[in-house]
């Protein structure tokens, strides 16, 4: 087994040995009585299985602990710079949209992501 196999393994089993009460899916309400329009960045569980896909699908073409572009551009630090490259601003449903549309050098990810696995790899994204 490579260790790369063996650290995913090791991560999905730490991930379903825990507790995971309904909270973890559920959305609160904020004090106006609206939806928050994503849960936040933190939730260990969301992050995890971030990490998992991001390690399964984004890796091969781009750097999670450096910005230095490696096919596309690296990602460490990409919420808290703001901006694509493109200089277009950079939040949850601008992410979303690349991420499922692709663009001239990514392929889109609609047909392979699910809207719950969108969530978790964005939550785990703004860890980077």
């Amino acid at each position: 087994m490579t260790p790369r196999r063996r650290t995913h393994l090791l991560t999905l089993a730490l991930f379903l040995s825990a507790d995971h009460s309904g909270s973890v899916f559920a959305q609160e309400k904020n004090a106006g009585g609206k939806k928050p329009d994503s849960q936040p960045a933190g939730q260990p569980a969301a992050i995890a299985r971030g990490r998992i896909i991001y390690h399964d699908r984004c890796q091969i073409c781009h750097f999670s602990d450096s910005d230095v572009q490696k096919i596309g551009p690296g990602l460490k630090g990409e919420y808290q710079r703001g901006k694509f490259a493109d200089g277009s601003k950079v939040n949850d449903a601008s992410m979303e949209r690349w991420i499922l549309n692709g663009s001239k050098n990514m392929p889109p990810f609609r047909p392979v992501l699910n809207p719950g696995q969108i969530h978790d790899l964005l939550n785990y994204l703004k860890t980077l």
